[in-house]
């Protein structure tokens, strides 16, 4: 069907035709009505919003997850696996077979049993083993009942100092806590004092007993009082610390929670530096924890860096360098290049830091090739050094 077009005035016409429409709302109401649309404005996210929530979902699981790993943290540092403590401990088990039980009710009163001098047949106590001159500063080879071990923190508490306490004579009965004053030596208060020892060395295990009433704050402290337990234990043939308190029930160590056991000192990871102080001439062999598992060479290389921690200056002379380093079973030998020492002293220190090192790397003797020593020097270089039994030797008559 065909559409009939119109014209324009014909549309006009049409148009007049419908009925006449009035909207009656007043100009006011009009715009109210349409007010709300004309305000409305299409929200737009500010461009900061999408990483500041991002930002805040991370910190939001840092919150949660951080309690949770420090709270676990010491079952992994701490109590290890049975392969881990097997392993760190492979150096200990070879130290003596002379193994003695030692029980006491004090720290003070543990016996002087260490490493058996079985195991060098060469150090025995009447055998002329050293030239005559200058006594080692920072060991002894020898085994004695009249010995004590103890740890006291470093001033600044960054770092653990060994040392043994010599009993003579009439003093054997004296009380060696009395003998010990850090504060003269330039070293911080015995964190250990109130704990128990019990050492089983033919169980190869020892049992610390903490007061229920003992506590401590800060991972700092934490790390000072299970390093000092360790080296305090270190000179005794022992597999396994176990700790408790009193009551028998687990010891809450600062921020890593709930500890049963520690492990004996690792092997492969510790190198030994000079302590000093200001206050006091004396001078010790302090061990330094490397971040992870080193070997010899880089731990003698480590012995000539300098420290952040306070009071520890290197064991290694900046003019020496170790050319060889090689090993043999139970033997490091060692060539040795130098210029002149400084003085006696300066060799003995550097000896005997190398002889501790060694020790904590599973090694009985080093040899030492090369060296032009001081003619009061007590070593003969000639011959293997056997390693030390103790560290930093105090006499009471001192």
């Amino acid at each position: 069907m065909k559409r009939k077009s119109y014209s324009e005035d014909e549309l006009k016409e049409l148009l007049g035709e419908f009925p006449k429409m009035e909207d009656k709302k007043s100009k006011e109401d009009l715009y109210r009505s349409i007010e709300p649309e004309l305000n409305k404005r299409k929200r737009r996210i500010a461009p900061w919003i999408t990483p500041s929530m991002a930002t805040a979902a991370v910190l939001l699981i840092l919150a949660i997850v951080l309690p949770v790993f420090l709270s676990s943290l010491p079952s992994n540092e701490y109590s290890g696996s049975a392969d881990q403590e097997e392993s760190s401990t492979e150096s200990e088990n070879d130290r003596g077979q002379d193994q003695t039980e030692t029980t006491e009710q004090k720290p003070s009163e543990i016996e002087g049993s260490s490493r058996g001098e079985d195991n060098n047949p060469s150090f025995d106590k009447n055998e002329t083993d050293v030239n005559e001159g200058t006594e080692s500063p920072f060991t002894i080879q020898n085994r004695s009942p009249d010995t004590e071990s103890y740890v006291l923190p470093g001033k600044n508490g960054e770092v653990v100092v060994p040392f043994t306490v010599i009993k003579r004579g009439d003093q054997e009965d004296q009380k060696v806590a009395s003998f010990v004053k850090p504060e003269k030596w330039g070293l911080a208060e015995d964190l250990i004092k109130e704990l128990t020892f019990k050492i089983d060395e033919e169980r190869e295990q020892a049992d610390v007993i903490f007061p229920d009433n003992f506590s401590i704050n800060g991972s700092a402290y934490t790390s000072i009082v299970s390093e000092s337990i360790r080296w305090r234990l270190y000179p005794y043939d022992v597999k396994t610390i176990r700790l408790q308190t009193e009551s028998g029930s687990p010891v809450v160590l600062g921020n890593f929670g709930e500890v049963n056991t520690l492990p004996v000192i690792e092997k492969n990871r510790y190198f030994f530096q000079i302590y000093t102080s200001e206050v006091s001439e004396r001078q010790f062999l302090v061990p330094i924890k490397a971040e992870k598992e080193i070997s010899m060479e880089d731990a003698l290389n480590r012995m000539k860096e300098e420290q952040t921690y306070g009071n520890v200056v290197p064991a290694v002379p900046g003019h020496v360098t170790f050319p060889s380093v090689s090993a043999e079973g139970s033997t490091l030998t060692l060539t040795v290049k130098h210029d002149s020492w400084s003085n006696d002293q300066q060799l003995m220190k550097m000896v005997d830091a190398v002889l501790a090192t060694a020790d904590t790397f599973g090694f009985k003797e080093v040899r030492f090739q090369n060296i032009k020593p001081e003619k009061s020097s007590s070593y003969k270089f000639s011959e293997p050094i056997p390693v030390p039994t103790y560290l930093n030797p105090i006499n009471m008559n001192e």
